[in-house]
Parts: C-alpha cells; structure tokens; sequence
C-alpha cells in the first residue's frame, strides 16, 4: 500500500500551507528546531529570516537541514512533506525579487496571517522587518518524501484487514 503523494499531490500540499518546521544543527551537533514561514518555487523552498538568527547562523556553520511541512488532526487526514537538504543563503537579486513577489502572492491567496494581531505589534514587527537585516534562505528538494494516510483509508476500504487475518492453525478466521 502506497501512502506517499505524486509529485503534483506535493505541489498542491506545498502551495496551500504556511509553515515549515526546518532542523538545523547547533556548533556542537545537537538538531534545534525551528518553524517558519515558506514559500515553494520550482524545485526549492525558501523561507526569510533575520540576517544573524540562530537558524541562520546554523546554517553558515553547517547546511544540512530537515524541513517537515505536515497537516492533519486524525490518522487519516495525516499528510506530510520531509524535504532534506543544503541549505543556502540566495544572494541573487533577481532571484530575491522573485522569491517576496511569490510570498506576497501567497498571503494574498491564503491570507497573511496577521489580520488578528494588535496595531501595536503590526507596526513594530513593520519596523523590524523594514531595518534591512533580512536574508532569503533556499532548500533545494534533493530528497523528499511525503505521505498521505487517506490513501490508506482507500486501501482498507477496497481490501478490508480482516479478509486476511488467519487464525492460530493458519485458516481464516470468521470475522
């Protein structure tokens, strides 16, 4: 039984979500977790964060990461998308430009999700946001594995389990 998705399934997954959960690693090794916001174009993810973060002074130390893009409440609505990779700080213009243009585009479609939050933290997070000391990160795709448990839900419904259990002499069992 496959649970994982198509490459079209990750596409729409990746398009209709707002955080990414990135690992990177500390100096001493040690993985430390951090969730983001993202945007997917083409083959890579990218995420913006302050220029001297943690996440992103891991990441100039070492730019190995684990990145999780998971959504769902019960077992068959679980779906998910691991993306491991190098991570890399983009210094293109042209590429930058790109990347705020498809961030902008994606919280007009899903919503910014900041409408709920007070005036007074719009505007200092505005300001903070505004002083310039920001970096564009990208996680190209090299290895991605995803899931998606309502296939499994598919799977039972055509082949129920009890249609192959056996009993202790080896002979199907009765219900």
């Amino acid at each position: 039984m496959a649970t994982s998705m198509s490459p079209e399934e990750i596409e729409e997954f990746l398009l209709a979500q707002r955080t990414i959960v990135v690992t990177t690693l500390r100096r001493d090794g040690s993985p430390v977790a951090h969730p983001l916001w993202f945007v997917k174009l083409g083959e890579s993810v990218y995420l913006d964060t302050r220029t001297g973060s943690p996440k992103h002074k891991n990441i100039l130390n070492d730019p190995r990461v684990c990145a999780l893009v998971e959504s769902g409440e019960s077992y068959f609505e679980l779906r998910g998308v691991r993306i491991e990779g190098r991570c890399e700080p983009v210094t293109d213009p042209s590429e930058i430009e790109r990347v705020q243009g498809a961030l902008e585009e994606k919280d007009r479609r899903l919503g910014s999700g900041m409408t709920e939050m007070p005036d007074w933290f719009s505007k200092s997070r505005e300001q903070r946001r505004s002083t310039g000391d920001r970096v564009i990160l990208r996680i190209p795709m090299e290895r991605v594995y995803s899931w998606d448990f309502s296939k499994a839900r598919k799977h039972y419904e055509q082949d129920p389990p009890s249609a192959h259990v056996k009993d202790d002499d080896g002979g199907p069992t009765s219900g």
